[in-house]
C-alpha cells in the first residue's frame, strides 16, 4: 500500500474519540466473554475453563464405566444401593470422589492464578471449598447409580456428575466477577447448582432406607458441606463459616431423623430434606451476609419452605 493509498483511507474513517487505556480494557471486555455470561478478560483464563471441563468429563465417564459394572437385575435385597456392588465397587467409587474433589480444587487454584495473572485476584477467604459440591455431587451420582442399577443411569449418573462438577466451578468463578450483571448470573447459577446436587444426594441416601445412625451423619455430611460452599458468596472467615455449616447439618441430621419416622417412600423424602436445606442454607447466608435475620426474611424463606414441605407430606 502506498502513502497515497494509507491517506484515503484514514481520511475515509469516520472521526472517533480518543480511547484511553479503560475503554480499550472495556472493549476488550464487550467482545470476550465466555458463555455470555460476562466473565471479562476470559481468553487469558480459557485455559483454567478448559481444565474444569477436563475434570468434569473424565469424572462422568468414571461414573459410565461404576453404572455399566452395575446395570443389571442384581441380588434381591435391601438396601437396594448394595444388590449390584461389591467391595471393590465401593473403593473404586471411593477413589473416583477423591480425584474428582482434588481435581476440580485444583481447577479453582488454576482459574485463581489466571484471573490474578490478568489483573482479577479473587476476593474470597482462605478457606478452600471447591472441592464440595463437585465431590457431593459425584456421591449423588455412585448412590443412584448403585441404587437403580438400570440402564437409565447410564445417561443420568454420568450427567449429574458433569453438571455438578462444571457448574459449581464455573458459578465460583464468575463469584470472582465485580459488575452487578455477573455477580447476579452467578448468585442464580451458585443456588441452583448447589440446591440441585443437595436435592440428588438427600434423594439418594434416603431411597436406600437406611438405618438412621447411618443416614442421618450422611444427610449431615451433604449438608455440612454444602452449606461451606453456599457461604462462599459471604466472604465470612473460615472459623465461623465453618460454625455455621456445623449449625445447618445439625438441623438436617434432626430432620432426618424426624424424616425416618415418616412411613414415605421415593423421592418425597429427599425433597423434604432439600425443602429443609432450602430454609436452613437461606437464613444462615442471610445471617452471615448482614449479620441478621429480618423478620421478611424468616417469611421469605419459612413460606417457600413451609409450603413445600406441607404439599409434600398432603400428596404422600
Amino acid at each position: 500500500m502506498t502513502d497515497d493509498d494509507r491517506s484515503h483511507s484514514l481520511r475515509s474513517r469516520p472521526p472517533a474519540e480518543p480511547l484511553d487505556d479503560d475503554d480499550d480494557e472495556q472493549n476488550d471486555d464487550t467482545h470476550h466473554k465466555v458463555f455470555g455470561l460476562g466473565i471479562s478478560s476470559a481468553e487469558g483464563r480459557q485455559p483454567a475453563y478448559g481444565q474444569g471441563v477436563v475434570v468434569s468429563l473424565l469424572t462422568a465417564a468414571a461414573i459410565l464405566i461404576l453404572a455399566i459394572i452395575t446395570v443389571g437385575s442384581g441380588v434381591e435385597g435391601d438396601p437396594p444401593v448394595f444388590r449390584n456392588t461389591s467391595p471393590l465397587f465401593w473403593v473404586v467409587s471411593i477413589v473416583i470422589m477423591l480425584l474428582a474433589a482434588g481435581g476440580a480444587q485444583f481447577a479453582e487454584r488454576t482459574a485463581a492464578n489466571a484471573a490474578a495473572s490478568v489483573g482479577q485476584p479473587a476476593n474470597r477467604t482462605s478457606m478452600a471449598t471447591a472441592w464440595t459440591v463437585p465431590l457431593v455431587s459425584v456421591f449423588a451420582a455412585i448412590f443412584l447409580v448403585a441404587t437403580y442399577h438400570n440402564q437409565l443411569m447410564l445417561l443420568v449418573g454420568p450427567l449429574i456428575a458433569f453438571i455438578g462438577t462444571a457448574g459449581a466451578l464455573l458459578s465460583r468463578d464468575l463469584l470472582d466477577e465485580v459488575d452487578e450483571q455477573s455477580s447476579r448470573v452467578a448468585s442464580t447459577i451458585h443456588t441452583v447448582i448447589v440446591h440441585a446436587v443437595a436435592f440428588f444426594a438427600f434423594s439418594a441416601v434416603y431411597l436406600n432406607k437406611l438405618e438412621s445412625w447411618i443416614s442421618a451423619p450422611l444427610i449431615g455430611g451433604i449438608a455440612l458441606l454444602l452449606i461451606l460452599e453456599t457461604l462462599e458468596r459471604a466472604g465470612i472467615e473460615p472459623p465461623r463459616r465453618l460454625l455455621l455449616a456445623v449449625i445447618g447439618a445439625w438441623v438436617l441430621i434432626q430432620s432426618t431423623l424426624a424424616l425416618n419416622w415418616w412411613p414415605t417412600y421415593g423421592w418425597t423424602g429427599g425433597a423434604v430434606l432439600l425443602a429443609t436445606f432450602y430454609i436452613t442454607a437461606g437464613l444462615l447466608l442471610v445471617y452471615a451476609e448482614r449479620g441478621s435475620v429480618q423478620r421478611r426474611d424468616y417469611a421469605e424463606f419459612g413460606i417457600v419452605g413451609g409450603a413445600a414441605i406441607l404439599l409434600l407430606a398432603v400428596l404422600s
